[in-house]
């Protein structure tokens, strides 16, 4: 996850000193009113900001057909924080409607987040609650290890939105604590009485000294000091946290006798965002968009492949910065890189531009899969989940760069011995002839001073005709005009050849 505000330690010190101490008694939720109009909103897939305004719409559109009650479909592992936390403060704000969140599977991390803000939760057999820790785990698996003011300056917006949600929602505020910090021990007790509560390891050795005894039933500890408090649906009616279990939300919306007059599901519009936004999705636009720079760099103007990779450099970084991955310096440093890479494909020579624009590329790429850190952007990461992204986006740019290696060696290889395409790339021979001339031109053709005419626009890039001695007869050039546009028909002066790079000049009449 990533993070951009964070409360300091004192506060939230307070902030769970005031939920423990002053907290009313624990009262039964509220359920749904019988009747009325209901809206189903499905939630699935990552918590991002793309997400968080597709949700917030559906709302909107909710309140639009005069809906009191609106079941929260949800079935996540969460994604960003910030997003959550801004999803969570929206629910806590519809006064006019009821919220229930219906857990379909998995409410995980950003998930928990957002079920603890709703009015209730009912969740469906054997879905899982719960886990909303900024901790991350190590490679091998164990928790990650970090200092404690560090570890409280992450965990404290959580925290205090955790706590407001169990005080709102009547949840034990013991138990939203132990779904955040992984240092909080659950025990659940009762007294010879039959009173019930929930304490943690402290108290839990006073009041057994005192008679009081282990809930029958309920795990011994509910949740340990070494683990996240996650809960199956069992356990979390058993809790409190849910005010009960259904097949599906149409069955709870039929249980409660409310009427449904509307079922949001993700459009394929949101299915393909979401598509986009996966490693997978992206190394094929990252191999696209390389194999169209390749041809521009080789034979620039032509249009095709500036419009193709044009298109898959906007995919592949729009859909980040849609969703809140990627920030606006790194898409300034791409651009800023393309344009460095641009100068030396219209100036060869100078050598410089073309590497470290490159480098800025690369490296903008690879910083669009690393979220933000606490605090902001520092010199190197400081958290696991850190560096875990950006090995992931290392991985993807270094697997676009050797697929569009092998892609180009390829099509050079085999596509002019391929019918129709060894007619795009220029292979035929003029003349109506039927054979074709080998792929790549000898280095000597054509050589400087060669007369020939340009056969497209030439802006600056295009394909003209020359005369080759090798066949004796005229055949097509890949060529890049060092004056500007050149209208067809043109006679043309090579000036430069640099391997399949041949600049040519307009010849002016004499």
């Amino acid at each position: 996850m990533s993070y951009n505000t964070y409360m300091n330690r004192a506060t939230v010190t307070s902030v769970i000193v005031m939920a423990l101490c002053c907290a009313p008694v624990l009262a039964a939720p509220t359920t749904a009113p019988t009747g009325g109009k209901t809206v189903i909103i499905q939630f699935s897939g990552e918590v991002n900001d793309f997400s968080r305004d597709q949700l917030f719409k559906h709302f909107q559109e909710a309140k639009d057909v005069g809906a009191t009650t609106v079941i929260l479909d949800l079935d996540t592992y969460g994604g960003l924080v910030t997003s959550g936390m801004e999803i969570s403060r929206f629910l806590k704000r519809q006064d006019d409607l009821h919220v229930i969140a219906f857990v379909q599977d998995k409410a995980i991390s950003a998930g928990a987040m957002i079920a603890m803000a709703c009015d209730e939760i009912v969740m469906s057999h054997s879905a899982t609650l719960g886990d909303c820790s900024p901790i991350v785990f190590q490679f091998d698996g164990t928790l990650d290890s970090l200092p404690a003011a560090e570890r409280a300056k992450q965990e404290s917006p959580i925290l205090a939105d955790f706590l407001e949600s169990a005080r709102r929602n009547h949840h034990d505020p013991l138990l939203a604590e132990a779904m955040v910090a992984v240092q909080v021990s659950v025990y659940w007790i009762q007294s010879p009485d039959g009173e019930k509560k929930f304490v943690d390891k402290p108290d839990y050795a006073k009041l057994i000294a005192a008679g009081w005894k282990d809930v029958p039933g309920a795990p011994v500890p509910v949740d340990s000091d070494t683990t996240l408090l996650t809960v199956d649906s069992d356990h979390a009616v058993m809790y409190g946290l849910a005010t009960g279990e259904a097949d599906s939300a149409q069955a709870l919306a039929s249980e409660r006798g409310l009427t449904v007059v509307a079922d949001i599901r993700n459009s394929e519009g949101d299915l393909l965002v979401d598509w986009l936004g996966s490693a997978a999705a992206r190394l094929i636009l990252l191999v696209i968009f390389l194999s169209a720079a390749n041809v521009v760099i080789h034979a620039p103007g032509h249009g095709v492949a500036e419009v193709i990779g044009l298109a898959a450099l906007l995919l592949m970084l729009g859909v980040p910065l849609l969703t809140g991955y990627a920030q606006w310096w790194e898409i300034l440093t791409i651009f800023v890189g393309l344009a460095l890479v641009a100068v030396e494909v219209i100036l060869p020579g100078h050598f410089f531009p073309g590497i470290i624009g490159g480098s800025l590329v690369l490296f903008g790429l690879i910083m669009t899969f690393v979220p933000q850190e606490p605090g902001g952007p520092g010199f190197l990461p400081n958290m696991n989940a850190t560096w875990y992204s950006l090995e992931r986006g290392l991985a993807v740019v270094a697997g676009g760069l050797a697929c569009s290696a092998f892609l180009w060696f390829w099509m050079n290889r085999y596509l002019p011995k391929i019918p129709y395409f060894n007619r795009i790339i220029l292979t035929n021979i003029s003349g109506g002839g039927t054979e074709t001339a080998p792929a790549a031109a000898p280095a000597a053709w054509p050589t400087v001073g060669a007369v020939g005419m340009a056969v497209t626009e030439l802006k600056p890039g295009g394909t003209a005709e020359f005369f080759d001695q090798t066949i004796a007869d005229r055949r097509f050039a890949s060529v890049v005009s060092e004056s500007g546009f050149v209208p067809p028909g043109s006679n043309v002066v090579v000036r430069q050849v640099a391997g399949n790079r041949v600049v040519v000049v307009r010849q002016t009449q004499a």
